[in-house]
């Protein structure tokens, strides 16, 4: 039952953030040409390849958590149940399925209210990626090496873009035209 509600975490939640991407992009063509910001063009490349990598490395990890971890028995940490694991990946996906329509909002209003909103979401997500990826490291399983490995490598991209190249570069970067 661990298995399929994580599951159906990921199917219902990762397809909300996949919609509003796809909403927000189709509804507001004039303003996605400026979500990079100040970003430099030169770093574009490398943060949209990055985004693929964390997002390939997303599905390993969770595909570890499904397929090789016993979530009814195992304490991640030595302490906490498969609840929290749940509840990390509610505080990637959920604001993450907000991130674009509030950017959005931002740009339009210009509030320093609406950027707070924005930086705030940024940084649940990249906060939750890095206690997501302590249970990462805490699953390892020597009898699975490859799938262990592939999920520590992809967590390590994913905290790295969702903290880092989101988190810390994208805001600093955004104002700066």
């Amino acid at each position: 039952m661990q298995k399929i509600i994580l599951l159906l975490i990921n199917i219902i939640f990762g397809s909300l953030v996949l919609f509003s991407y796809y909403n927000g992009v189709t509804k507001n063509p004039d303003l996605s040409l400026k979500l990079w910001g100040g970003v430099p063009e030169i770093l574009r490349p490398y943060i949209t390849g990055s985004m693929f990598i964390a997002a390939f490395g997303y599905f390993f990890f969770t595909y570890n958590f499904i397929v090789n971890i016993d979530l009814q028995n195992t304490k991640f940490l030595g302490k906490f149940s498969v609840w929290y694991l749940y509840a990390i990946y509610l505080l990637i996906l959920i604001p993450s399925s907000l991130w674009i329509d509030l950017t959005f909002k931002y740009m339009q209003s210009g509030l320093p209210s609406d950027w707070i909103y924005v930086v705030s979401i940024l940084y649940c997500v990249g906060l939750a990626s890095v206690f997501l990826f302590l249970f990462i490291i805490d699953s390892g399983d020597s009898s699975k090496q490859f799938i262990y490995l592939a999920s520590f490598i992809g967590g390590c991209f994913f905290v790295f873009h969702t903290l880092f190249l989101d988190g810390i570069l994208w805001t600093s970067f955004f104002h700066k035209n």
